[in-house]
């Protein structure tokens, strides 16, 4: 009987992750339309990005009081109600709406995670895990994908506006289409807990007092950060740096993410099969880490496959881990607290996401060289990597 549920609870899982990272890159993706009507700079992208970020890391740090009162799939339900709500903000195309409509997506799209950790830890055997919770981590390339191909074809239809009407819808839909697993998936819920603001000092405090979850926060706080200043400086490098025309460049960059959904996938099978999660999150913290350098290191004169095959490298390691990580997280957390343990985790990939293209940006500009950028924050991981390596030491002597 668990294995269809495991199977439902994955896609399931996996459309609400998918939908949730849609909603998040719904406004960027539609940024030229709306600039070209509104005359809004482009640039502003960047000052919704952080208000996105800022509002996912307030509500994953303080939802998992929400997570255990009304259950993961409920909150799954919440939070798709709350993008969509957060999208229909910015449809009048003014500043103030967007920063507004940017905070609520935000506050929206933090407990996503946590929610389906909860879900998943409950069905997955253990030695399962990496594979299921990889799977599930699919859904965030694939909601890329959705606001990448689905989006513009939206606005060729019916305009901006439209677009963001049919995302929205999309995420009602999908919170409709939710409802009939609530009875099986929220059956662990506590009615009777209550709410309160103590709940985020004590979920904090969960994470940073044991020095396994301590350190995957901080495989999160390293990886997911670099990924993000991958993405946010990989394809200016190419084209302001090299002087690869745009649309090269974005080949590239699509071949990192292509080479994400691949990883993902491999390394939940491995970190099933043959080594333990840990001391494979360590192993693609060093690999990110070196081939994050490489890219620092390719020149004018570099061919194209090559600097395909670098491209490939990082989004292998790079971006493939994140369902090894969350799976970890969700084995080592207390009975239950899956969801609440992940949440309190993934704050700190949230301040990661925030930090590190902001240092990129940094010794970019005061030092003018995408190089050392590359080489600089490709050393973070390798330092995380260093303390994966001991955590995973001392849990094999204490077996």
């Amino acid at each position: 009987m668990k294995l269809p549920i495991v199977y439902t609870a994955v896609f399931a899982m996996l459309l609400q992750q998918a939908l949730s990272t849609m909603s998040g890159l719904t406004i960027p993706v539609l940024a030229p339309p709306i600039a070209a009507e509104t005359g809004l700079s482009p640039s502003l992208v960047g000052l919704y990005t952080a208000f996105l970020y800022g509002g996912a890391m307030i509500s994953s740090l303080a939802g998992g009081g929400f997570l255990l009162r009304f259950g993961a799939l409920r909150v799954s339900q919440f939070c798709l109600v709350i993008v969509a709500i957060g999208l229909l903000i910015n449809a009048p195309g003014l500043t103030a709406l967007f920063v507004i409509g940017a905070l609520i997506t935000g506050l929206g799209g933090g407990p996503s995670t946590p929610a389906s950790s909860q879900i998943l830890a409950r069905y997955a055997e253990p030695s399962k895990a990496p594979l299921i919770f990889s799977i599930k981590q699919t859904g965030v390339p694939v909601g890329g994908i959705i606001a990448g191909a689905l989006l513009p074809f939206y606005v060729s239809l019916l305009g901006w506006r439209g677009a963001i009407l049919c995302a929205a819808l999309m995420a009602l839909i999908l919170a409709l289409l939710l409802q009939p697993l609530r009875k099986e998936f929220d059956s662990d819920r506590q009615p009777q807990r209550s709410l309160k603001l103590t709940d985020i000092r004590a979920t904090l405090i969960a994470v940073l007092r044991d020095k396994r979850i301590r350190d995957l926060a901080m495989g999160l706080f390293a990886f997911t950060g670099l990924q993000l200043a991958f993405a946010s400086f990989f394809v200016s490098f190419l084209s302001l740096g090299l002087g690869w025309k745009l649309t090269d460049a974005g080949i590239a960059y699509s071949i990192a993410m292509a080479a994400g959904v691949i990883g993902r996938l491999i390394w939940g099978w491995v970190g099933t099969k043959f080594v333990s999660p840990l001391m494979l999150l360590a192993i693609l913290g060093f690999a990110m880490g070196l081939s994050h350098m490489a890219i620092g290191l390719v020149t004018p004169g570099w061919q194209t496959v090559a600097v395909w095959g670098v491209a490939f490298l990082y989004g292998l390691t790079g971006i493939g881990y994140q369902g090894v990580l969350l799976a970890e997280i969700a084995r080592v957390s207390p009975p239950g607290m899956a969801g609440v343990i992940t949440g309190g985790a993934v704050f700190f990939a949230y301040v990661g996401m925030i930090m590190l293209p902001a240092a990129f940006g940094l010794i970019l500009a005061v030092l003018d060289s995408y190089r050392l950028a590359f080489f600089i924050l490709g050393g973070i991981p390798i330092v995380v990597s260093v303390m994966l390596i001991h955590s995973a030491l001392q849990q094999s002597n204490r077996i």
